[in-house]
């Protein structure tokens, strides 16, 4: 396996994780977490177009997901856990 199939399964991995916490989390505490699924889905959408010549278009907008779903994730814990 070389590195790049071990990214994808890593990213693939990490875009599944986001999904089923998402899933998780808004079915038990709050739906203010829904977006993260979302963003989840969308960048395992990502992840499966990724084989071939598209894997090198794709790459800005992935790390471009990426960063998007870390501050989706960040803002998601500070209005969930902000003091009333």
């Amino acid at each position: 396996m070389n590195s790049e199939e071990v990214i994808v399964y890593m990213t693939a991995l990490v875009a599944i994780g986001i999904i089923v916490i998402g899933i998780i989390t808004s079915l038990f505490h709050s739906t203010l977490i829904v977006p993260i699924a979302v963003i989840g889905i969308i960048l395992a959408a990502f992840v499966l177009l990724s084989k071939g010549d598209f894997s090198h278009k794709i790459e800005n907008i992935e790390k471009l997901c990426f960063i998007i779903t870390f501050i989706a994730i960040i803002c998601s814990f500070i209005l969930l856990y902000k003091p009333m």
